[in-house]
């Protein structure tokens, strides 16, 4: 039996998932908890808000958690709680973005944790519904103040309150759209290119360029995918791995586990069904395809 070795095994790393709790319909801290936990990161939950079911669901009962995220944020602080990354996802209005900022600055001076954030705001060209129309300006300014982020290209696109595109787009346009943040890393997911390839993008502050990490696209529109993807992104940097190897990896086990639930015949709306893979993120590999680099062709 092949016994630990204690002296040289560090506890396991810690993640303040702050996401939004729907009750039907895979997607957020349904996610996000079994996501980080399978992969040895232990999830540290502060819920914006429960709903019912995710919105892709018509009549969601919602109850924002504003109070409640205060509340919380000051008995952490009498705690004097320190964890490795703090990762947001859906916000239920502009004040929760502030927040966000507060607990990332208090994380970073305590800890030096890691600032990961997913504009969950928008898709398919629109916000989501319930949300105001001043979110995208304070997405962008808590966007701009994280290490890592994972907008998709319509929450891009609102964010620098440019048109939200349908279809493939040339290096010149999704590099404007990468450098136009103040984030370390951006990473825009479920971008067309405009020979027609799928791939995810993501580009380092500075970088004359951007990086591409192409994926073969499966037919279907499930649930939750994106808070999939930026979750396993999120587990794979907190255990040490580069920004690089972590895009490859989460677009690998987002396409392997829609594919599964295509062939399950899985319902879109209820989500992916991630309880059956599961297993496969405590052994990621390696991508299975390397990145390329794309020059600069954005107009100055």
């Amino acid at each position: 039996m092949n016994v630990m070795n204690c002296e040289s095994a560090k506890p396991a790393g810690t993640v303040i998932a702050v996401h939004d709790l729907a009750c039907l319909g895979r997607c957020a801290l349904t996610l996000a908890i079994p996501t980080l936990a399978a992969m040895g990161v232990q999830p540290i939950p502060l819920p914006t808000a429960v709903l019912s079911a995710h919105t892709g669901f018509s009549g969601v009962a919602v109850q924002r958690l504003d109070g409640f995220m205060s509340a919380c944020l000051a008995h952490w602080k009498a705690l004097g709680l320190k964890a490795d990354a703090v990762y947001s996802g859906y916000l239920a209005n502009a004040g929760q973005a502030d927040l966000v900022r507060e607990l990332i600055d208090w994380q970073r001076g305590a800890n030096g944790a890691l600032a990961v954030v997913d504009p969950a705001m928008a898709d398919n060209g629109r916000m989501y519904a319930g949300l105001e129309q001043d979110m995208p300006a304070a997405m962008k300014r808590l966007c701009d103040a994280a290490d890592v982020i994972t907008p998709n290209l319509t929450e891009a696109a609102l964010m620098l309150g440019k048109p939200c595109a349908v279809g493939p787009m040339s290096d010149g346009a999704l590099f404007s759209l990468l450098r136009g943040f103040d984030a370390g890393c951006v990473v825009i997911t479920s971008a067309v290119l405009s020979d027609g390839t799928h791939a995810n993008l993501w580009r380092r502050r500075g970088e004359a360029g951007f990086w591409v990490c192409p994926y073969r696209r499966v037919d279907a529109a499930f649930h939750g995918t994106g808070d999939l993807f930026a979750s396993v992104l999120t587990g794979a940097l907190v255990r040490g791995g580069s920004l690089e190897d972590a895009v490859g990896q989460a677009g690998d086990f987002v396409r392997r586990v829609i594919e599964e639930s295509v062939a399950r015949g899985a319902e879109e709306r209820a989500g992916i069904q991630l309880e059956i893979a599961l297993p496969g993120l405590m052994t990621l590999g390696k991508p299975g395809e390397a990145p390329r680099f794309v020059p600069a062709h954005a107009p100055a």
